[in-house]
């Protein structure tokens, strides 16, 4: 009978009842060779709604150092990948010249999540580049060895269904490189 009520409130309101609860902080935790290091994602205001989680990098026994990523609500996402992943629910994945790519999911509702880059020091935890945002997360986020990069699978655009006007996500593979030391993406199928 103490239940009562609840589902009374449940069922008045179901789209309540199927919000996934956003924490305002959270940590990433990661170990490269010797080194553990972590990125904790926290909102400013303590309100995971207010999309103002900033991100900060705690490299091993070094000073946190905020990353130089546009506020927003960060989640933890699911990595399926050929490649060793350093980091849980977010990517860390070796990179050239000495360096660790990191892939943070970031909130995009009420579209899909998107997937951001950022390259950092592998040594030291130094920021070296932010690679903006690579596209929309496709159910987990697919990673593969390509050459000396990577290919991520993401929704490339929505079509229309024939038979009942329903939208669907067709994916397609980003391609991530280095070029000059500097990361850069392109749509595998786009590529001459």
């Amino acid at each position: 009978m103490r239940w009562f009520p609840l589902l009374l409130l449940l069922a008045a309101f179901p789209a309540l009842a199927g919000e996934p609860a956003f924490r305002p902080q959270w940590t990433a935790t990661c170990k490269f060779g010797s080194t553990d290091f972590s990125l904790r994602f926290e909102s400013r205001s303590g309100d995971a709604y207010q999309d103002d989680q900033v991100v900060t990098l705690v490299w091993g026994k070094a000073k946190p150092a905020p990353l130089p990523v546009g506020p927003a609500l960060f989640e933890p996402a699911r990595f399926v990948s050929d490649a060793k992943n350093y980091c849980r629910d977010i990517g860390a994945f070796e990179w050239s010249h000495g360096r660790l790519l990191l892939l943070i999911p970031r909130n995009g509702r009420p579209s899909s999540d998107q997937l951001i880059a950022v390259v950092i020091d592998a040594k030291t935890g130094a920021f070296v580049q932010n690679g903006g945002t690579l596209g929309a997360i496709w159910q987990d986020v697919r990673l593969l060895r390509h050459g000396q990069g990577f290919r991520v699978l993401l929704e490339r655009s929505w079509h229309v269904e024939a038979n009942d006007g329903g939208e669907f996500p067709a994916p397609d593979w980003m391609l991530l490189s280095e070029e000059q030391g500097r990361l850069v993406h392109e749509w595998e199928f786009d590529r001459k």
